[in-house]
This record gives C-alpha cells, structure tokens and sequence, in this order.
C-alpha cells in the first residue's frame, strides 16, 4: 500500500488516498514525501505553505478575459500545486492559478 495525492483540483482539497500499486498509474500521483519536501518561494524568497496570504506585486492580466488583477490586491487561503512556480487561488470570486514570481507573502 502507498499512501499518495493527487493534484489538486481548483475548488477542491487534496484527497489522501491509500491504494494499491496495481489500481493507480503513479505517473498521475504525488508522493507524499515529495510533496512535503518542496519549497514554495514567493518573489522575496520567503517560504510559501498552504493558506498563506499574498500580495500581487504587478498588474496582471487575465487569459481568456479582459480583467486585470492589480497591484496590491490580496489573495487569502492559497493552496500549492506540484508545480512549485504556481499556486492555486481565489482572486475576486474567481479561481485561477497565479505564478510565484508574481506574489509577495503578507
């Protein structure tokens, strides 16, 4: 048995889920011993965890729409993502994934 995460999905925690090595592709999953070893760094370098609150540090436009994310809004409750570059996030009532270098931790 082995005890994984799978991505985490925009509006929904990341499942702990116990499987075995027969019913999952691992290539899908996340070892939890990974995902607890990677460092998330904001654009100063400070560590970045789960539930953090960040700060846009630039203007920001929005693929997909004609919305701008500006300087200085506040983003509360991130979540990582495997990527250690991006985080998951609510910016006014809208999900997206915003990339680190773009955000100050608070």
């Amino acid at each position: 048995m082995i005890r994984i995460f799978y991505r985490t999905y925009i509006g929904e925690s990341a499942p702990t889920v116990t499987v075995s090595r027969k019913s999952v592709s691992l290539k899908r999953c996340i070892f939890a011993s990974n995902f607890d070893s990677m460092e998330v760094k904001d654009s100063n370098g400070n560590i970045l965890s789960d539930g953090d609150s960040v700060t846009v540090i630039k203007d920001l436009k929005v693929k997909g729409s004609s919305d701008v994310i500006k300087r200085g809004t506040k983003v509360n409750n991130i979540r990582l993502t495997d990527d250690p570059a991006e985080i998951d996030c609510r910016v006014n009532k809208t999900a997206m994934v915003l990339r680190t270098e773009f955000v100050k931790k608070v």
